[in-house]
């Protein structure tokens, strides 16, 4: 009788210990944002910055009237390859973007950091997840959701939203609450700061009324590779070219 009770308890603890060694380790997450105070980040951009606030444990973030350019809020460390997860809250009348590998832009540049940017689309067009390349006063596509209506339908305005990106090589996969919305190749941005963009606005009061809110925010750095989760749609070449959904970026004109 007591054979079989000492077989049964060494079955059970060889049982959890096989489950224990099957069982994937614990994401190594890492809080980016402590819910209080901007401790890790800063704002860079024209000599008259947009707010950035502190509510409810979130960023709330509201364009400032008559700047010439965008504020951002930027990490104050650099990345290569990792995987981003945050919630998102945007009102209609907000316009702004997540950017990945930010670097410092050209002294004539219209804007103070280019990137990959995912973006919080606030227009009917409901781009959101999508990923281009902002440069003030122009940008290109690089990943759109023209062909996503999935992707199109997972972001409401208002609403809080979930985003997970991960950024591993050359390779760009972004999901809004679970649905895949970007599966980007591109290599031209492989390090940089983690930003969130605030819109430049013109004299329009009205519009500061208007925000956008971020918590949660968490990264892993440490062999995010193991981490990363299955992209349902296609993997999608950055164009070689601007397309139609584009604005070129205006040529130089030579001084004589």
């Amino acid at each position: 009788m007591h054979m079989r009770v000492l077989s049964t308890l060494i079955a059970l603890v060889l049982s959890v210990i096989t489950a224990c060694a099957q069982s994937p380790a614990a994401a190594p997450w890492v809080s980016l944002f402590n819910g209080q105070d901007y401790t890790g980040w800063k704002l860079v951009g024209p000599a008259n910055l947009a707010s950035a606030e502190i509510e409810d444990g979130a960023m709330m973030l509201r364009q400032r009237t008559n700047t010439v350019e965008h504020t951002f809020v930027t990490s104050t460390e650099k990345y290569g390859d990792f995987i981003l997860e945050l919630d998102l809250k945007d009102d209609p009348g907000f316009n702004s973007g997540i950017l990945l590998r930010c670097l410092e832009a050209t002294a004539d540049a219209k804007v103070r950091l280019n990137g990959y940017q995912v973006k919080v689309d606030n227009t009917a067009r409901a781009w959101t997840g999508g990923v281009f390349d902002d440069f003030g006063d122009s940008w290109r596509w690089l990943h759109d959701l023209a062909d996503n209506e999935a992707g199109r339908a997972a972001f409401k305005l208002g609403e809080w939203a979930h985003f997970r990106i991960e950024c591993i090589g050359d390779t760009i996969k972004v999901w809004v609450n679970g649905v895949p919305t970007s599966h980007l190749v591109d290599e031209k941005y492989r390090q940089g700061k983690i930003a969130f963009k605030i819109h430049s606005l013109g004299d329009r009061p009205n519009d500061t009324r208007n925000a956008i809110r971020l918590k949660n925010i968490r990264i892993i750095t440490a062999q995010p590779e193991r981490y990363t989760q299955t992209m349902e749609l296609p993997v999608r070449r950055a164009p070689a070219a601007p397309g139609k959904f584009d604005k070129a970026k205006p040529a130089r004109i030579a001084l004589r």
